[in-house]
């Protein structure tokens, strides 16, 4: 299943960066529904879920496929309150998971592909998601950070002037993080700043050819959502 899902992650390194401007261009496509954060907030815990169980039961995989083994041959006297499949096994069940997570995201979108957006998404989390579904694309907004500052504080995300200090740190590590470890053949880093330019079509073509879509309607720039 991984190999055949060609999702759209849409991501960027703090709120108020443009990600749901980025889903409606999507969406306006004809070809694409992108799901927001909810949906994609499944996809980081059930990940996370994984990764964590296959760090924390591949370690000592040896002492707890012996101890199943010796239950099955009747040997039950003994402490088994965390008894598991054999490894390979229960983590091939979670990765099975996984798998119709997405086939479930893919068919309920009714379109040729399908995709998540969800600003602050962990980098780790979208490694992850990259390196499993190796034909997905990300597209990771950069607006610029004291624009997203001012977004946030005025819709009162933000409360307080240590805030906005805190906010452009996250920013930061994030933007940090995200140009280190994305891959850069799945990874295009959108600069918010084009969308409002006079060059808006010009960089829209760019992200549809990188997203394989036939075009993202510029005349969804002409609305704005939640404009702060």
């Amino acid at each position: 299943m991984t190999s055949t899902q060609r999702p759209i992650f849409i991501a960027a390194p703090a709120r108020r960066s443009g990600t749901t401007l980025l889903q409606r261009l999507c969406i306006a496509s004809g070809e694409a529904m992108i799901f927001g954060e909810s949906a994609a907030n499944d996809l980081l815990q059930a990940g996370m879920l994984f990764q964590v169980k296959q760090q924390s039961y591949s370690y000592n995989s040896d002492w707890r496929d012996g101890l199943l083994a010796e239950v099955r041959e009747g040997k039950v006297n003994q402490w088994i309150p965390d008894l598991l499949p054999e490894v390979t096994t229960y983590l091939s069940i979670h990765e099975e998971l996984l798998d119709q997570l997405c086939a479930g995201f893919s068919t309920a979108a009714k379109y040729d592909r399908w995709g998540v957006k969800l600003p602050e998404w962990p980098v780790p989390s979208l490694v992850f998601w990259q390196s499993r579904l190796p034909d997905s694309r990300t597209i990771y907004i950069v607006r610029d950070v004291e624009e997203c500052v001012e977004s946030a504080f005025t819709m009162g995300m933000l409360t307080e002037e240590s805030h906005k200090d805190e906010f452009r740190q996250i920013y930061q590590q994030h933007l940090a993080m995200a140009k280190r470890d994305l891959s850069a053949e799945q990874t295009y880093f959108l600069d918010y700043g084009l969308l409002t330019s006079p060059s808006a079509e010009e960089e829209l073509a760019r992200v549809a050819a990188f997203l394989d879509l036939k075009s993202l309607p510029s005349s969804v720039l002409e609305v704005r959502v939640g404009n702060y």
